[in-house]
């Protein structure tokens, strides 16, 4: 029988196995990997939940399907963060939606050539259609107004695809919002990360943001509640630039996304928020976001979306910007600061953050 066993790390690679683990999904038929060269860490400062690696294969023969270059996903080398994926089961959700829905979504994703995962130790791989010659976008520099409008409007279809759909019920490794595992403990990294980011960023913040700020660890569950409540869809959970490949003159789809790791079912506000907040400058933010919105909740409509208002889906989006201060705070108030792209890009997103708080006067949804 061939070896498949779960590589735990580009390191462990083999031709032996990439050939086995290609052949065993039909990606080559006759061709067998040779040889192969490895960037084995393409991600750093970047992926914190997982290493990634690019693999060029060389074959020794042709044959059309065989890819020749292929993106290898695997767990984060750092136990601390391993440990964090491990609980909020990051690389089980992954697996399974490139396994079960990847085709089903209104959203460009990579092909898959092979998965597998142990789900008592965590051991997992991913072998993942190489995007190039598309590009990534930069969350620390922003995007144009032409792809901010692009990936709200592919977000807008695939929510409404999966709006109230009963297939949801069916995924029961995807969790809801407000799943107790993930409340309970994004309740208490929050708590225990709100002393060292007070130390550390909170002249960075006005006085009227701290208080919400101090109020927001003991209410978070109220509004996670909230978000889970119908009507629902599938969120991407973390639909920002750093997970939007764009295609360029020389190649690639218009948008792929990539990044499924905290896909949740709840409302779909919260990934148009965590977009809008981390991404764009706050003056442009909130030049375009009512547009935006409007362009998303139409889409909705034309696809099938009822008995949604969009004053409901700006409250929700209020909402949903209140809650993605979470995620400044647990970042920055447990991040090593000598990750220099990683505090870049969570400061950055702390600036915008503070200010849509600010904009939409968002505090107010805040539960007594």
């Amino acid at each position: 029988m061939a070896d498949l066993s779960i590589p735990g790390s580009p390191q462990h690679l083999t031709a032996e196995w990439l050939t086995n683990a290609l052949r065993s999904t039909g990606t080559i038929k006759d061709a067998s990997v040779t040889s192969f060269d490895m960037e084995p860490d393409i991600a750093a400062g970047v992926g914190f939940m997982g290493q990634l690696a690019r693999i060029s294969p060389t074959y020794d023969q042709a044959e059309s399907s065989a890819p020749a270059s292929i993106i290898g996903k695997f767990p984060a080398p750092a136990p601390e963060n391993r440990e964090i994926a491990q609980l909020f089961r990051f690389y089980e959700i992954e697996t399974r939606f490139y396994e079960q829905i990847a085709s089903e979504v209104d959203l460009q994703t990579p092909k898959r050539y092979y998965s597998d995962i142990d789900l008592e130790s965590g051991d997992f791989v991913l072998l993942l259609e190489d995007l190039a010659p598309a590009k990534v976008a930069d969350q620390v520099a922003g995007c144009t107004p032409e792809q901010a409008e692009l990936a709200i409007r592919e977000l807008a279809k695939f929510h409404a695809t999966w709006w109230e759909n009963l297939r949801m019920d069916e995924l029961e490794w995807m969790w809801a919002f407000n799943n107790p595992v993930r409340a309970e403990a994004s309740q208490q990294s929050y708590q225990q990360a709100w002393g060292p980011f007070v130390e550390n960023f909170g002249k960075a913040v006005p006085p009227e943001i701290l208080e919400i700020g101090e109020r927001f660890g003991e209410k978070m569950i109220e509004i996670l509640n909230q978000l889970a409540a119908k009507p629902r869809t599938i969120s991407h959970g973390d639909y920002r630039l750093d997970n939007l490949f764009f295609g360029t003159p020389e190649g690639g789809a218009p948008l792929t996304v990539i990044d499924w790791q905290i896909m949740s079912i709840g409302r779909g506000a919260f990934d148009f928020a965590y977009f809008m907040t981390g991404t764009l400058p706050p003056a442009e933010r909130k030049a375009k976001e009512h547009g935006l919105l409007k362009m998303y909740h139409d889409i909705l409509v034309e696809r099938g979306v009822k008995d949604y208002s969009f004053d409901q889906l700006w409250e929700d989006y209020r909402i949903s910007t209140l809650f993605c201060w979470l995620y400044a705070v647990i970042v920055l108030g447990t991040m090593d600061i000598a990750n220099e792209r990683g505090l870049a890009l969570f400061t950055a997103n702390l600036e915008r953050n503070v200010a849509a708080l600010t904009d939409l006067n968002a505090g107010e949804l805040l539960p007594t």
